[in-house]
């Protein structure tokens, strides 16, 4: 009986090790957290966006920084002011920022080309 009783312990253990050490705990949703700060495959347009927000003066109206924006692919419609209207209808990354409570004029949404890392409109602040 003890020899069963070993064996089966055994096969449990063995299962154990084998489930644990083939369950990747992280998500792959293309998010990384290294050192409280969210970073992603968009880090690169929330900066460009904060660039642009800061040398239009905007960053009075934004509550936090770069960090703190939220990208999104969106196709570019005509309520947006565009430098270039051949990206009426294409596909672009809209970086938006949190606005400070007391603001009137919310944070312009910045639109970033993917592919050129340039600002190439904005949806003005409500």
């Amino acid at each position: 009986m003890t020899k069963a009783v070993l064996r089966n312990a055994f096969a449990v253990l063995l299962l154990i090790l084998l489930v644990g050490c083939s369950a990747d705990p992280k998500v792959d949703d293309g998010t990384n957290i290294e050192n409280g700060i969210v970073s992603d495959e968009y880090n690169e347009a929330r900066k460009i966006a904060w660039d642009y927000i800061l040398e239009m003066g905007w960053d009075k109206h934004a509550e936090g920084d770069w960090q703190s924006a939220e990208v999104q692919v969106v196709e570019v419609g005509e309520h947006y002011e565009l430098f270039d209207e051949s990206y009426l209808g294409e596909e672009v990354l809209e970086v938006s920022f949190v606005d400070v409570a007391s603001t009137l004029v919310g944070t312009p949404e910045i639109l970033v080309d993917s592919e050129t890392g340039e600002v190439v409109g904005y949806l003005p602040g409500e």
